[in-house]
């Protein structure tokens, strides 16, 4: 199984009342960490396009029933974003042996991700959030 899907966001059209409040779509780590950044409304729409994207690559297989929430956008210490899932979603990925790798970026007036799921060897490859 090889499915890549890619996602583009107009910074623009990012609800900024949204982005602070609302736990459906941002975790408070995703939140901090938008907000530490020159211009949080651009990395707010690049981790959009993160979760957009990883749903849509899912979105024809037998998974559980998911939501943003289920799926959240973390950084290595370099900087490099990777998908962390919570719930069912995570056990469920586990056995299907699959594995995610990430990218966004934002210039502009856009942001966009691009995420890669993909089929392994080996069980334990996703990183799973507590």
């Amino acid at each position: 199984m090889l499915v890549i899907k890619s996602v583009i966001q107009a910074i623009v059209d990012i609800n900024r009342t949204l982005l602070l409040s609302d736990v459906e779509y941002f975790s408070s780590y995703e939140r901090s960490y938008c907000l530490s950044k020159t211009n949080p409304l651009a990395s707010f729409a690049g981790i959009l396009c993160a979760k957009a994207a990883f749903m849509s690559a899912i979105a024809h297989s037998a998974h559980p029933d998911c939501t943003f929430a289920d799926v959240e956008v973390r950084h290595s210490a370099t900087g490099r974003p990777w998908i962390g899932l919570v719930g069912p979603l995570a056990q469920w990925c586990q056995e299907q042996r699959l594995a995610i790798d990430t990218s966004i970026s934002h210039s502009g007036e856009f942001a966009a991700a691009t995420v890669l799921l993909y089929s392994t060897q080996q069980k334990g490859h996703l990183q799973q959030l507590p």
